[in-house]
């Protein structure tokens, strides 16, 4: 397991991580925005126009469509776009991607302002508290960035509610 960490930075939460991806940098930036690539790794058929301002669409279980817009795009080593900005207007996710010496080095954030982690907790996840809804980002991060590891390496990843649980409590050991 690779812990990601949760820092505060005033009223902004930053959530970020590092991974050694295996394969190189083309292949590595192929997967995170590619649509076809998306859907294999992650399991959401998706929509992309990778230029500033395209949209970036996902489909995700039950007919849920979110729709997001590409903030940056600087192939192979800039993708910045916003986060289910419907429910976190101010969210940005950031994946750098570097060459590094036996493939890609990722690092990843998501910037997610404290407003939106409120808001989120008098909406969508009305009943939950803000460390709760952090956790939960928390370890669903880590859990995308392990199966994009996964899939770049050839190998599948496992995965129960159980499992997402104690990552869930895990991450909420975490938030500052």
């Amino acid at each position: 397991m690779t812990d990601g960490i949760i820092e505060r930075d005033g009223e902004q939460v930053i959530f970020r991580y590092e991974r050694r991806l295996a394969r190189p940098l083309d292949a590595a930036w192929h997967a995170v925005t590619d649509p076809a690539e998306i859907e294999r790794w992650g399991g959401a058929r998706t929509e992309l126009d990778l230029r500033p301002g395209g949209q970036f669409v996902s489909h995700h279980q039950g007919g849920h469509r979110v729709e997001d817009r590409v903030l940056r795009a600087e192939p192979p080593h800039l993708f910045e776009h916003t986060y289910f900005k419907d429910v976190n207007p101010g969210a940005v996710v950031t994946w750098r991607l570097q060459k590094a010496d036996t493939g890609a080095l990722l690092t990843f954030t998501h910037r997610l302002p404290m407003d939106d982690v409120r808001a989120a907790a008098e909406g969508i996840a009305a009943g939950d508290d803000p460390r709760t809804i952090l956790a939960r980002n928390g370890a669903g991060w880590h859990h995308v960035l392990d199966m994009l590891g996964a899939y770049l390496s050839g190998q599948s990843l496992p995965w129960s509610p159980q499992e997402q649980q104690a990552l869930q409590r895990h991450y909420a050991t975490l938030i500052p």
